[in-house]
């Protein structure tokens, strides 16, 4: 494509200064220091946002809220600012539906607007306009025609992007500016033979969903944070929250100066009557909550279902005679209540299979028992061949006898709750065999190790007999449940 003339770099360069001159630009000039302003100056040291409600309450922060999921957290100030500037202020979290966003995010707009300003805006704008002046300078230079257009887009987006990414400043007078250079890129494309114009480029920024006021509210006074913090309080989702609120609100009237007698003592009475509400109300959930503990370790400890089932009825009950006052307070109730209904109605179904159980387990029970005596038979041969004297034949031939009615029993069929019992049951069996076997053949080789090898053996078994005395009995009790103590 060939390059353009001389007269055509010409339009766009007289164009272009020409649009930033009328917008106020002072292009070629070096950016001169924004004058000092008082009040924007206040506003950049002490930020003072706003939340305005749906009911038409405004609501003053130090400095922005934070949104998170279905509440709002914000700083309230209940307080002058110190020797450092810095006031103090209270925390607490509101519903965000109870929020007009349009209205606040508006105003948050507005206030970063403003502290752009005064930190610098106007050098800012002029430093970045000095800079697409001299890019648009250069691309009056360039001889071709589509170079020419496509760097003068580029020039263009950057102006379009300014008002979003520095608070709308200058917008107008950016709008004005780009008007002149969109018509100019139309034309240009239009000699250039280009027939499809990018829609991006060409289309102006979007409106803003809500205006955003034209001036911003003054600092709150100590009178307007104190009647603040007491219509707060009743929107406050917290308890704890709210009582620390009325509180310092409390402690800020009593020492704030110069303020109306009559309203000072008619805010102060409302602020007692709300704190002692508050208590009253904490207190009744308080003893709530202790009732309900107490109630349902209980009934815990029977597997008690239906009496569990009845405590949460009577737990909504009572928060719905108190007006709900407290729904984190209930709601924590409720979930500490159903987890100890889940725990009971598992207790409950191992209590009941417990007993469907009960018949196989009290057989099991009489056919091991016999053998587990420390006076019976098998039990006093080994102890003396743990000593290493003894036992006598006709003793060493019962425990031979008995050991061999034991392993017989334990071809019988073996209930699914006994199976690790017999297992240590079978071992012992073992090790009674190999104590009473090596006994004998020591007895007839005259050989003392193999007497010493007979006493290990009786040693491991009678260690098990005496653990299968604790675990043969533990079958025939029921499952224990918490807060019991087992039978």
């Amino acid at each position: 494509m060939g390059g353009g003339s001389g007269h055509d770099r010409r339009i766009v360069l007289s164009l272009v200064l020409c649009a930033l001159i009328s917008a106020g630009v002072p292009v070629g000039a070096a950016a001169q220091p924004a004058p000092a302003t008082s009040a924007a100056d206040a506003v950049s040291r002490d930020p003072w946002f706003r939340v305005f409600l749906l009911d038409g309450q405004i609501v003053s922060t130090l400095g922005e809220f934070t949104r998170v999921d279905d509440v709002v957290v914000l700083q309230v100030p209940l307080g002058v600012p110190d020797a450092g500037g810095v006031a103090h202020a209270r925390t607490i979290t509101l519903a965000a539906s109870s929020v007009d966003w349009a209205r606040t995010d508006a105003y948050r707009e507005a206030v970063r607007r403003t502290q752009f300003e005064a930190a610098g805006g106007a050098r800012a704008y002029a430093a970045f306009t000095e800079e697409v002046a001299a890019t648009l300078r250069d691309v009056a230079l360039i001889p071709d025609a589509l170079e020419r257009i496509r760097r003068l887009e580029a020039a263009r987006l950057r102006l379009a992007q300014w008002p979003a990414a520095h608070h709308g400043h200058r917008a107008a007078d950016v709008a004005q500016t780009l008007s002149v250079v969109d018509d100019l890129l139309n034309g240009m494309r239009a000699a250039a033979g280009q027939q499809a114009f990018s829609l991006a480029l060409t289309t102006a920024p979007a409106a803003p969903t809500a205006p955003a006021p034209a001036s911003l509210l003054p600092p709150p006074t100590l009178q307007d944070m104190i009647t603040q913090a007491l219509g707060l309080a009743p929107r406050v989702t917290d308890a704890t929250e709210r009582l620390q609120l009325l509180q310092s609100a409390e402690a800020l009237l009593a020492s704030a100066p110069a303020v109306d007698r009559r309203w000072a003592r008619t805010t102060g009475r409302q602020i007692r009557r709300q704190i002692r509400d508050e208590a009253s109300v904490t207190r009744r959930y308080e003893r709530l909550r202790a009732w309900m503990l107490e109630k349902t370790s209980r009934l815990l400890a029977r597997a008690d279902v239906r009496g569990l089932m009845q405590v949460r009825e009577d737990v909504l009950a009572r928060d719905a005679r108190l007006r709900s006052q407290r729904p984190a307070d209930v709601a924590s109730l409720l979930a500490t209540l159903d987890l100890r209904l889940d725990t009971a109605r598992r207790q409950r179904l191992l209590l009941e299979r417990w007993h469907e159980r009960r018949p196989a387990l009290d057989a099991y029970a009489t056919t091991v028992t016999p053998f587990l005596s420390p006076t019976a038979s098998l039990s006093q041969a080994l102890e003396e061949i743990k000593a290493l004297s003894g036992p006598d034949p006709d003793v060493l031939a019962r425990a031979e006898r008995l050991l061999g009615e034991a392993r017989a029993d334990a071809t019988r069929s073996v209930p699914e709750e006994a199976r690790g019992t017999q297992q240590l049951w079978l071992s012992a069996q073992q090790l009674a065999t190999r104590a009473v076997l090596t006994r004998r053949s020591a007895v007839r080789s005259g050989d003392l190790q193999q007497a010493w090898d007979a006493s290990a053996a009786a040693a491991g078994a009678l260690m098990l007999l005496q653990q299968l005395r604790t675990d043969v009995p533990a079958l025939l009790r029921p499952p224990s449940l918490p807060g019991s103590t087992g039978s």
